[in-house]
């Protein structure tokens, strides 16, 4: 044995018993799991969307990205717990969130409010006070998901945010257990979201089924999956990357 390793044995004795911590391996556990009330994207994801992490869900209009935030919480509403949703430029609808299930006296609404038309600096400034107000939102604790609404917000505007906001974002919640979730055209966390997804469109039902009368029923999606980080074991070997195909339905034809 080398003078260096008889020297490092050594250390190692006399720190275990007075540092226990410092020679041991800390192995993170993996993240809960939040179902998202879509069996195919559940059984996609080993179970759904991890707790105390940053999940980025990007994609274009009408790709199924507000649909699959509001499954996700009114998932998560229905077993009890409170959810957030930060509206950057007042776009979501109440009555289609009741629609998808969300039990609305447990979330809470921020809306930065003003007309969908807007300048740079107002969109710029909307972003600024949204981004205020999760930290805020996450600091306080006491939910188990946050979406942070920046569906609307051109890419190179949620681009120029700096990473070490995303980065503290990842701290707070780890810290406050929370499943916080950004809506973007594009992603922009970078390292710091552990789950990455894409949605894209697949085809649509343009006819009733009946054929009577012409309405629009259900659109189907496809959600791949960019990233899968296990937090809980960086060494665990990586999955492949996967897609899934959802249906999204209008409330008239539920109530068919």
């Amino acid at each position: 044995m080398s003078a260096a390793a008889i020297l490092r044995a050594q250390i190692e004795e006399k720190l275990a018993n007075r540092i226990p911590a410092a020679v041991s391996l800390k192995i993170k556990q993996p993240p809960e799991l939040l179902p998202t009330g879509i069996t195919e994207i559940d059984a996609m994801l080993d179970g759904g969307i991890p707790r105390g992490c940053i999940t980025e869900i990007s994609g274009a209009s009408s790709t199924g990205r507000t649909s699959f935030g509001l499954c996700s919480v009114a998932t998560i509403t229905r077993c009890g717990a409170a959810c957030a949703w930060v509206d950057v430029c007042d776009a979501l609808s109440p009555e289609s969130a009741a629609a998808a299930g969300v039990e609305l006296k447990r979330l809470l609404w921020l809306r930065a409010g003003g007309e969908r038309q807007h300048t740079k600096e107002q969109v710029l400034s909307r972003l600024e006070q949204a981004i205020k107000a999760t930290g805020l939102l996450l600091k306080a604790g006491g939910f188990a998901a946050i979406v942070l609404d920046m569906s609307d917000i051109h890419s190179r505007h949620t681009m120029r945010i700096p990473l070490s906001t995303w980065y503290s974002f990842r701290l707070a919640a780890e810290q406050a257990r929370t499943a916080l979730i950004f809506l973007t055209q594009s992603p922009c966390a970078s390292s710091c979201a552990a789950l990455i997804l894409h949605c894209e469109p697949a085809s649509i039902n343009p006819l009733s089924a009946a054929g009577e009368t012409a309405l629009f029923e259900s659109q189907q999606h496809i959600l791949a999956r960019e990233r899968n980080r296990n937090e809980g074991a960086s060494f665990a070997q990586k999955k492949p990357l996967g897609r899934s195909t959802w249906q999204t339905e209008t409330t008239w034809s539920r109530v068919r």
